[in-house]
């Protein structure tokens, strides 16, 4: 009896132990994008970061760019989600509205790990992977390797053409495309908008949702778009006849940031996670699980990973990169101007 009432004794010891360790956990809710890359971001980092923070539970929201903006908005007076992911054409938004709990290395020390050119000014929030602008194309549907954008243009793909909706960051890329090819500037679009008219005979609609872009490559119904080089891949290892490449009039960079809302109830679980984000095991895996080019420079990629992604010697630097402040500044003019000319909505 006595060995009965010890055991009874220590099991409930151990079952108090746990129900506490449990109702000390902190919830930390972040912004994941969804898809292929939400799998990949849960095995190369909430799985592991959980592991290593058992005191911490991570609870995955998901959104759009401008989705998520509107959130932090709507929520700057009481923040319900704590950690945010979007295109920085969403996040320079945030930032002119003051919506982020600024960041430092103080309490994100990998942030001295990055290439320079990854971190914002006053690391109000951070880069956290990068991949580009590709041209995709159906191998069914397109024959050879074509090398530039023009062949989006091409007679021959007559209503096979998807374009990303001026509602995304990529319908700005391929604006911003198409006017670096008919010789506009950052001010001046007028050529970019002409150029974009005379692809609408191609055009058979826009995507604004990435599943949206690779359930019509399925099909069969698109034979070229502009898309980005992690989804092509993912793609293409998924089983798609597709192939995908930086033509040669250069791809602009997309780089996704990440940060803390501001009035997070969170702020050192928060810091905790973005910290494991940015770490060289974190940044490795998702470039083996999600396509993602690490930002952080002290990772070394296996050759069949680098393979995959838009990295080497002298790629970065060719990349082209956006003005996002500007950008914002003219991104409602240019969105109304694009459903009148482009889209005809």
């Amino acid at each position: 009896m006595k060995i009965k009432s010890n055991l009874t004794a220590g099991l409930l010891a151990v079952l108090l132990s746990t129900g506490a360790a449990l109702a000390e956990q902190t919830e930390l809710t972040v912004i994941v994008y969804g898809g292929s890359f939400e799998e990949g971001w849960k095995k190369s980092v909430i799985e592991p970061f959980e592991a290593a923070n058992p005191d911490i539970k991570v609870k995955i929201a998901t959104g759009l760019t401008m989705q998520t903006v509107a959130m932090m908005r709507a929520q700057k007076d009481d923040a319900q989600i704590d950690v945010v992911m979007m295109d920085e054409i969403g996040a320079a938004q945030a930032k002119a509205e003051g919506l982020y709990e600024p960041l430092s290395v103080e309490s994100i020390p990998n942030l001295e790990q990055l290439y320079p050119q990854f971190r914002s000014e006053g690391d109000v929030y951070t880069k956290f992977m990068y991949v580009t602008q590709a041209l995709v194309w159906n191998k069914d549907l397109v024959e050879g390797t074509p090398d530039s954008f023009e062949a989006m243009w091409d007679p021959a793909y007559a209503g096979e053409v998807v374009l990303p909706d001026i509602t995304t960051s990529h319908g700005t890329f391929m604006l911003l495309t198409a006017n670096d090819m008919a010789g506009g500037t950052l001010q001046n679009v007028d050529p970019g908008f002409a150029k974009l008219a005379g692809l609408k005979p191609n055009v058979m609609t826009f995507y604004t949702q990435h599943a949206q872009m690779s359930q019509l490559f399925q099909q069969g119904d698109a034979a070229i778009t502009s898309w980005t080089s992690d989804r092509a891949q993912a793609a293409i290892d998924g089983g798609a006849n597709l192939g995908w490449t930086i033509p040669k009039e250069s791809v602009y960079l997309i780089d996704s940031t990440i940060g803390i809302a501001k009035g997070s109830k969170n702020l050192e679980a928060a810091q905790r996670y973005i910290n494991f984000a940015l770490s060289a095991e974190a940044q490795a895996d998702n470039a083996k699980y999600t396509y993602l080019s690490p930002v952080n420079a002290t990772v070394k990629l296996a050759p069949e990973v680098a393979a995959k992604l838009p990295v080497g010697e002298g790629v970065l630097e060719k990349l082209k990169v956006v003005d996002w402040d500007y950008v914002t500044s003219v991104r409602e003019d240019w969105t109304a101007r694009w459903n009148r000319e482009i889209s005809g909505q």
